[in-house]
Formats: structure tokens, sequence, C-alpha cells
């Protein structure tokens, strides 16, 4: 069984890396001036509350929900880096055109939408894997 401390490297690693990614591509990627997000100061807080949030999943044992909050942890990382790099606003270099819809993006919210999937579906897997453990603890609870 991976330890605590395992999981959060596996919560840790993958933020970090990918992360590291997504400021790469920002600084390298042009990015036109109509396709930079601004985000307030609650934005920023509500990001670092939810990096520490993060870490508390890995006291779930379970391997694949930490790498899947390293995932999700990347994406607020990257635009929570970005962010504060560029006065509170978050460049969208990647774009995406469909006649005449463009939507402007960036990897970090590509990893904060794949890594949200994969939580809730590893932490959905794990509920059911378990659910004899819920059942059980649902038995002592008062009503």
């Amino acid at each position: 069984m991976v330890r605590v401390s395992e999981r959060l490297l596996l919560v840790l690693v993958p933020a970090a890396a990918l992360a590291s990614v997504d400021l790469f591509v920002k600084a390298n990627v042009p990015t036109a001036s109509w396709a930079f997000h601004h985000r307030s100061d609650s934005w920023i807080a509500l990001c670092l509350g939810l990096l520490l949030g993060t870490g508390f999943l890995s006291v779930v044992p379970s391997a694949s929900v930490a790498v899947a909050g390293g995932v999700m942890s990347a994406g607020v990382l990257g635009n929570l880096v970005s962010a504060r790099w560029d006065g509170n606003s978050v460049p969208n270099p990647l774009l995406f055109s469909h006649g005449g819809f463009t939507v402007a993006y960036n990897l970090a919210d590509v990893f904060f939408l794949v890594g949200n999937l994969l939580l809730m579906t590893t932490l959905a897997i794990e509920v059911v894997r378990h659910r004899d453990r819920l059942a059980a603890a649902r038995s002592r609870l008062p009503l």
C-alpha cells in the first residue's frame, strides 16, 4: 500500500511538471491582446484554497486519486502563476476556431478540466470499491 507521503508526491510531481509545461507554452507562444483573461484577488484566494484542499487528497488511500488531483492542480497552479506574473491576467495563447466562433485557452485550462474529470471518476471508483466500509460507517451514525 502506498503511504500518505508517497501519495502527496503523486499529487505534487504531476502538478509541478504539467504546470511547467503550461508556463513554458505561455512564455513562448504569442497571445493576442484580447486573449488575456483578468482574474480578481478573490479568484487568487480560491485557487490557493483549491491547491491546499487538493493536498488533502493524499489521505485517500488511492494512487490514482492522487495523480488525478495532481493533474487538476497543474491547471490551477499554471493559471495562478501566470496570472500573478502578468498582473492578474491569464494569457490564452491557444485558439480553437470553427466558423465564426473562436475559443482562446491554455494548457492549464485543459489540465484542470481533464484532471477534474479524472478526479471525479477515480473518487467514484473508490467509493464503489469500498462501499462496504461506507455502509458499516453509516450504520454507526445516530439517526
